[in-house]
């Protein structure tokens, strides 16, 4: 079977993490690195040994060898770094968020489905063993979800990535709050929000981005559902937590473990930057054209209730 050419576009640590990923499952070679940081890409390109590295995405997309476009780039520039892949024939893995409003992220499935390519959406939380534990017991009948509360802490207080000091500015609605909305909608089931409320901390003095953000929304028919997230930058370390309220227990996801009545532990923790249950299903889908949990068209929902969210913080 022929490897996948893989052009990685956002030579980051995230970058790092999908490579890792990859290279223990096989079947896929990087063949370009491009990158703003002619120094950055090249030390990136030498470490995966990649055989072309530079900062024209053009000329990378235009390559032959490369089959699927891996955009791990600043949040702000996914929407077109994804549009110019589709119009140059590849299929793109699209880290979270797929952009930074409900408009470019339709405008990402449109294209690709009008190019005839798959889109790929980095909603990592969907691979997480105890949120598709939550998943498959709600999809089961076992549990009914009441109500779900999420606490999403990160430092930014810098600007720090994992890997230092960003040379963009991050997003605490459209890229953090994304993973707790998605998880929401996709434990649950649900596909629409209601009565959307949305409050917004101070704003970094220097970088701009909102420091912490308190959210709340209803889901649901017949089996009503509340949820509320609190999420801030002001913070020493990172903290990925939530809780699902049911009809018949509770349940507690914090940083990748999983804990149920009583505080039983239901599922071991795993790395939260392990790549490793999403990039296979990608590559599965990708190989044998097989749907997976990680289409771009499927977190439209989560996007639609992200724009309702901002929306509401703006009134």
């Amino acid at each position: 079977m022929t490897d996948l050419g893989i052009a990685v576009i956002g030579p980051g640590a995230i970058a790092d993490a999908h490579l890792e990923a990859f290279a223990g499952l096989g079947g896929v070679r990087p063949v370009w690195a491009v990158g703003r940081d002619p120094d950055r890409t090249g030390m990136f390109a030498q470490r995966w040994g990649i055989e072309h590295a530079g900062i024209d995405i053009d000329r990378a997309l235009a390559d032959p060898a490369v089959d699927v476009a891996l955009i791990c780039s600043p949040n702000g520039l996914h929407a077109a770094h994804a549009v110019s892949a589709f119009e140059a024939g590849k299929d793109v893995i699209l880290e979270i968020p797929i952009a930074l409003n409900e408009a470019d992220s339709q405008r990402i499935v449109d294209v690709a489905e009008q190019s005839g390519r798959r889109a790929f959406a980095c909603h990592t939380m969907r691979s997480f063993a105890g949120i598709r534990y939550m998943r498959d017991l709600v999809a089961s009948g076992s549990e009914v979800i009441t109500q779900v509360t999420g606490f999403f802490a990160i430092p930014r207080r810098n600007n720090e990535g994992f890997a230092g000091t960003r040379t963009w500015v991050d997003d605490l609605l459209w890229h953090h709050a994304c993973h707790l909305v998605d998880a929401t909608l996709w434990v649950t089931g649900n596909v629409d929000i209601a009565f959307p409320s949305l409050l917004r901390g101070s704003d970094h003095p220097d970088f701009g981005m909102t420091m912490d953000l308190s959210m709340s929304f209803g889901m649901g028919g017949d089996a009503w559902c509340i949820a509320s997230h609190s999420l801030t930058y002001n913070a020493s370390a990172l903290t990925w937590q939530m809780r699902f309220c049911g009809s018949q227990g509770d349940y507690l996801f914090d940083t990748g473990r999983l804990f149920g009545t009583g505080g039983d532990l239901l599922v071991e923790g795993a790395s939260i930057r392990d790549l490793t249950f999403q990039n296979s299903q990608i590559l599965q889908g990708l190989r044998a054209g097989e749907p997976t949990d990680f289409e771009a068209r499927d977190v439209l929902a989560t996007m639609r209730a992200l724009r309702q969210l901002e929306e509401a913080g703006n009134r």
